[in-house]
């Protein structure tokens, strides 16, 4: 079948993606053509693309033409993580091809396991910090394979900052955030961009989230058993791996914040205010910064009125 040409990112969210019959039937080609049985196909409702499940034991990706950067950030990234034995799975790379000449896929494997978002409001405070604790060393080891070929991947990171800094103030504004974050955001930022230049860029996968690490029971307790989604994979300053799990599972709590840290190699046993200052920089500038709904901690925004008091209330002492 043939999958359109005259997409848009408005349509394609509003109406496309989840019109599975629209396209379920490019799925069953692209299982042809690579030799997998077309049986059991089940659409994901969620993620930017259109993604469907072959039998429970493979996913295909199809990206729309504006989402080119995901599918080649995907199969390069994986490969390049592949060909590194890591120790968390990863998504095996079966296929990756086009469809008529503006839709690129993939083929991955599919993992076992519940998405860590699930079960984490769940789990007691000791729970928590085991599984923080695996994350950072999930972190490291990832930081550790080598850029090689990766290092002309999109966007370059000084490049990208630039960019970031000069939307930065009317993002926030246009997602609401209050009047004495907009009237410091800019000094803020100015004083500090020097702070998270790089000389070595690690691979950031952007995926220690709640929504891509996949966990499995294992005995009486959870543990982290995959890791998914590579599409927002880009090379850069480690530290912008942690904003993650800092935001969306750290809860403001310091010993959750230590074990991720400590587990991946920071030497100190509490954070210092140049590390906390450089994470709230990066967090400002993320390319999916969103702080009214990425800031996991109670009642937050009447908690704090300047910058360094977010800082020091999500980046816990």
């Amino acid at each position: 079948m043939q999958l359109p040409e005259d997409i848009t990112p408005e349509n394609f969210n509003s109406r496309y993606r989840l019109d599975f019959a629209a396209w379920m039937g490019a799925i069953e080609e692209v299982c042809s053509q690579h030799g997998f049985a077309s049986r059991d196909l089940k659409p994901f409702t969620d993620g930017s693309n259109l993604i469907a499940s072959v039998t429970d034991r493979y996913v295909i990706k199809i990206f729309p033409p504006f989402h080119r950067h995901q599918w080649e950030s995907e199969w390069r990234v994986l490969r390049r993580l592949g060909e590194h034995g890591l120790s968390i799975p990863i998504p095996k790379l079966l296929a990756q091809g086009e469809r008529d000449d503006h839709w690129p896929y993939v083929v991955l494997s599919r993992l076992p396991g519940v998405t860590l978002e699930g079960i984490w409001p769940k789990l007691s405070q000791g729970e928590k910090t085991r599984l923080m604790t695996e994350i950072g060393r999930i972190m490291a080891q990832v930081h550790s394979v080598p850029v090689g070929d990766l290092h002309d991947l999109e966007p370059e990171w000084a490049p990208f900052l630039k960019m970031q800094v000069e939307r930065c103030k009317s993002r926030h504004k246009r997602l609401g955030m209050p009047d004495w974050f907009l009237a410091e955001v800019e000094r803020y930022v100015a004083d500090r961009i020097d702070s998270v230049a790089i000389e070595a860029p690690v691979i950031l996968t952007g995926e220690y989230t709640p929504f891509n690490l996949l966990v499995s029971q294992v005995g009486d307790h959870w543990s982290i058993t995959g890791m998914i989604d590579f599409g927002d994979a880009m090379m850069g300053h480690r530290e912008y791996d942690f904003l993650g799990p800092c935001l969306f599972l750290g809860e403001g709590n310091p010993d959750l914040i230590d074990a991720l840290f400590s587990a991946y190699g920071y030497a100190s046993p509490r954070m210092d205010d140049a590390l906390r200052s450089r994470l709230m920089l990066l967090a400002l500038l993320h390319r999916y910064s969103d702080l009214r709904n990425q800031i996991k901690i109670d009642a937050w925004q009447s908690r704090v009125k300047t910058l360094q008091e977010l800082e020091r209330l999500v980046f816990a002492y």
